[in-house]
């Protein structure tokens, strides 16, 4: 089989470790090397993973890296070293402004992608960061098409409906998911990926961050909505073959982009 008709892709589920930069740069490096041993593609990690999530405004400040920098160079680097890609949730200084953002680096440590989260989730978000005003265009990794939403992004059909109409087969979806929202990990992911006919990548954390329990339940799915892989509510490392033809199979069964009546829906008010 072609190469490019096959991606290995995993997907990291653990505990955070918010404000220890260095502890998550040490994980993010076994973790690869796991990958490198599963001949993976592409990791993916949760929402602000590098950095943590749930945590102070002024531990946010402090800690808030630019897109590129010192610790940016390190993951490149890793990246190299295990012939993997990286996907990571990181928050972001871009001149004293602060963004929830996902960097997609390569397997020759070169940058690919760059999105900002555009939907934040309630107090929790936007005492720390500001809106991203654009999505991110979809990029090219080893042949396939990638987009990027970061978690309450996904809860809108409008967002993945148009990382698919831009030609993406593989969503990634860092996420922090907390109590009580299991509907979104056991239903709506899996909805998304079945109405869009693409591979859906969920990456959670489990355990608690300061007073936030997340529920893991992290995921893999195919075009059709089924679970390739999923996780419970430990740590753990998800992996899974996605296969090209099962998206041009099922997009040639159930033309639901063919058949859509963009004419017919109302503009926004």
């Amino acid at each position: 089989m072609n190469k490019h008709q096959e991606f290995t892709l995993s997907v990291s589920q653990h505990v955070a470790t918010p404000c220890d930069i260095e502890a998550s740069l040490t994980r993010i490096e076994k973790q690869l090397t796991q990958c490198t041993a599963k001949n993976s593609d592409l990791l993916l990690v949760p929402e602000a993973s590098l950095t943590g999530y749930n945590i102070q405004a002024s531990d946010a400040a402090a800690l808030a890296i630019p897109k590129d920098s010192d610790t940016t160079d390190r993951l490149r680097t890793l990246c190299q070293q295990q012939q993997t890609a990286l996907a990571y949730g990181y928050i972001e200084n871009d001149h004293s402004t602060l963004y929830n953002s996902v960097h997609v680096i390569d397997a020759q440590g070169n940058s690919v992608a760059h999105y900002r989260k555009t939907h934040l989730w309630g107090d929790l978000d936007r005492r720390l960061f500001e809106a991203g005003d654009s999505f991110s265009d979809v990029f090219e990794l080893n042949g396939w098409h990638l987009g990027l939403l970061i978690c309450y992004d996904v809860e809108f059909p409008e967002c993945v409906r148009h990382m698919a109409l831009q030609g993406a087969e593989l969503l990634l979806v860092p996420t922090a998911l907390m109590t009580p929202w299991t509907f979104v990990a056991d239903h709506m992911i899996r909805a998304r990926a079945a109405e869009n006919q693409l591979y859906l990548a969920y990456a959670n954390y489990c355990g608690q961050e300061n007073a936030i329990e997340y529920v893991g339940l992290s995921a893999i799915i195919d075009p059709t909505g089924e679970l390739l892989a999923n996780a419970d509510d430990k740590p753990q490392m998800l992996t899974a073959s996605l296969k090209k033809d099962m998206i041009k199979t099922i997009r040639a069964s159930v033309p639901y982009h063919a058949d859509r009546r963009p004419d017919l829906y109302r503009k926004p008010i």
